[in-house]
């Protein structure tokens, strides 16, 4: 159960897609993030939740590598929820928890999600309506102060999240961490605190450059830190030959030595700078 974004630097927000994850060509490098990346994984299938942050500038293929383990995890049997932040006005809290538990709420069977919400539906029905539309008509809980029902809400989240992922492992997916509000990155926080024997691998992806300006992330990232359950995986630019396979891949054919020398140069290795070249080139 996926849903798929693809990464863009001018993006604000990707509509969500249940599609089957079909990279259109082979990931290029990133074998040593993968690696590491997929070792988590596999501690998080065994009950050792933790939170891996890749970095990294615009363009560079920080969503490239969380497509490619989000196609390999639901390979191996996990389920795989995505959702992202924005930066557009008017977005609501929650943002990468609304867009990847909503479809999840909407197209589990009923049988199973009425089990995985079973300890408090109404709860959750708060922050997610379609468990309303789903399940019929949920009694609203009693009003009580904002710190106590935040609290309720994130153990609620805990317990559903860790119930999705009993049986197979469940990888969750929060892209564009930079834009992301300061209620999404406390839940983060308190998932990877008390969640930590969960069947969880929470994945995330952040701009390098933007952390100065996003005190609430850079409270989060020291925090997770503090935990012990933050890894960060910086993502970095192609080398040269790396560069030239992706254009001979693009391109179906080898660039000239001067013309991949140049492509180097110009894109100093960024994947996307390299293709957008490659793109006016071509036209």
């Amino acid at each position: 159960m996926t849903a798929r974004y693809e990464e863009n630097p001018q993006r604000t927000r990707s509509e969500p897609s249940l599609m089957p994850l079909s990279p259109t060509a082979p990931i290029i490098g990133r074998q040593q993030e993968l690696t590491l990346v997929m070792s988590h994984f596999e501690a998080a299938k065994g009950g050792h939740a933790h939170v891996v942050l890749s970095v990294g500038e615009p363009g560079i293929g920080k969503t490239r590598l969380l497509d490619e383990v989000a196609l390999r995890t639901a390979q191996d049997g996990a389920i795989v929820l995505r959702g992202g932040s924005s930066e557009a006005e008017g977005m609501p809290p929650f943002l990468p928890f609304l867009e990847a538990l909503g479809q999840y709420v909407q197209i589990t069977p009923l049988d199973h999600l009425r089990e995985q919400v079973a300890t408090a539906p109404e709860v959750l029905a708060s922050l997610f309506p379609e468990l309303t539309v789903r399940l019929g008509d949920l009694r609203v809980p009693s009003a009580s102060p904002p710190e106590q029902a935040r609290l309720r809400l994130y153990e609620a989240i805990g317990g559903f999240l860790e119930a999705i992922g009993t049986a197979q492992g469940l990888v969750l997916m929060l892209d564009d961490l930079q834009w992301a509000d300061s209620a999404s990155l406390d839940l983060l926080c308190h998932l990877a605190r008390r969640q930590s024997h969960a069947r969880l691998l929470l994945l995330g992806a952040y701009r390098e450059s933007e952390l100065a300006h996003h005190p609430a992330l850079a409270r989060t990232v020291a925090e997770l830190s503090r935990q012990r359950r933050l890894t960060t995986v910086t993502v970095g630019p192609l080398s040269a030959h790396e560069i030239d396979i992706l254009a001979s891949t693009r391109l179906g054919a080898p660039l000239s030595p001067e013309a991949s020398a140049l492509l180097y140069g110009k894109s100093e290795g960024n994947p996307f700078f390299a293709e957008e070249l490659l793109q006016g080139w071509f036209e």
